[in-house]
């Protein structure tokens, strides 16, 4: 192993985080940061990068992706949006069931030399081929007692229960089958996160249900009764969830995201918690393509860096309990990611179609795992 000399770089991230500004990273031959001062000496060091002009961040995270490569349709390969595109944290959100879980711990999770959790499906085939056929629109389709056995074998990858809350998969069962998801997750002591979408069931019914703590994905949709009403004012009781702790997260994915109304959301004093993707293989070539760009995309539409940032690191952390050096950084496995943002203005698609001009760009440039270097591809 080498020791690595991370040089001159701009923390962001939170208050405590930045307080470092200018200093210097000294990464020992394990992967640990063994100290950050002001202008270290180079003696010593096998790799020294000068990261002048450039941002340090906790590593980001992107908190929904389908990745089951090779055996859900959706599933895209964890290395073509993993840390070649300064993503270091990747969770899947809903592509494994209990019934076919092992395979994606063994053919997924396991040989990563990065991170990969999972909210597990509460169907239990989970996504084999999604929106042709549901995992969740009778009770044949669940298996509650496979599916806490499967969760206390794997409580260490996964984080939470997934539930597609959506009147295309749901095919009629509505509102019972989000009580039962979230009696499911209260059992096996998770939190539960709602994939919400074409009605029904309505959100004005699934929100009440929802405890401190559970996540609402694709937060900024277009579609019919979403998140604003017939006002363009948020609906109130999106405001009382997100009061009481209920996350809500955004979740681009190719019918996920509108400018319209995330921007309106935004201006009124509702932000998301975390920024995901929802990148899977209808949509990592476009609208979406990676992390980075919807991370851009939100900073356009009224975000402050700062808040974009940690919403793909410290938020998300919180959730997945992971490393976030909200506490400190010396002593800790370096999980970093390095990024510039650029002025450079590039033409961007919502869910729908619609196009924007944004005017700066966040665009990742390395990932810093223990004490190897990734140079990002995009």
């Amino acid at each position: 192993m080498k020791k690595v000399l991370l040089k001159g770089m701009n923390f962001i991230g939170s208050e405590e985080f930045e307080t470092g500004n200018g200093m210097d990273i000294s990464i020992d031959d394990d992967g640990l940061i063994n100290k950050i001062a002001f202008n270290l000496s180079e003696e010593g060091y096998e790799n020294v990068l000068d990261l002048s002009g450039f941002f340090l961040s906790p590593g980001w995270i992107d908190m929904h992706t389908h990745i089951y490569h090779g055996v859900s349709n959706l599933g895209v390969d964890p290395e073509k949006i993993g840390p070649k595109t300064g993503v270091t944290i990747l969770v899947d959100a809903g592509s494994a069931g209990d019934a076919n879980f092992q395979g994606f711990r063994e053919h997924i999770i396991a040989g990563r030399d990065y991170p990969i959790f999972s909210f597990i499906n509460i169907g239990s085939t989970g996504l084999i081929f999604a929106n042709q056929i549901s995992e969740f629109d009778s009770l044949e389709k669940i298996n509650l007692d496979g599916l806490y056995e499967c969760i206390d074998r794997n409580r260490e990858y996964i984080k939470g229960i997934k539930v597609r809350a959506s009147g295309v998969i749901m095919r009629g069962w509505g509102i019972e089958a989000v009580k039962l998801a979230k009696k499911a997750a209260r059992e096996a002591g998770l939190p539960l996160m709602v994939h919400i979408g074409e009605p029904l069931p309505l959100l004005e019914d699934i929100l009440p249900l929802l405890d401190n703590g559970d996540i609402v994905t694709h937060c900024f949709h277009g579609k019919r009764w979403g998140i604003l009403d017939n006002k363009g004012a948020v609906l109130p009781e999106a405001v009382e969830a997100a009061g009481r702790g209920v996350r809500f997260d955004t979740g681009h994915g190719c019918a996920s995201f509108s400018f319209k109304v995330a921007e309106r959301a935004i201006s009124s004093g509702f932000k998301p918690f975390s920024i995901s993707t929802d990148l899977h293989s209808a949509n990592v070539d476009g609208p979406v393509f990676n992390l980075a760009l919807t991370m851009s995309k939100l900073l356009s539409l009224g975000l402050s860096l700062s808040e974009v940032i940690q919403c793909v690191t410290f938020n998300p952390a919180g959730i997945l309990g992971v490393e976030s050096y909200e506490n400190g950084i010396v002593g800790k496995s370096t999980r970093f990611t390095v990024f510039s943002v650029e002025n450079q203005p590039f033409e961007a698609m919502d869910s729908n179609g619609n196009t924007r001009i944004i005017e700066k760009v966040i665009k990742p440039r390395y990932v810093i795992l223990g004490n190897r270097i990734i140079d990002v591809l995009i």
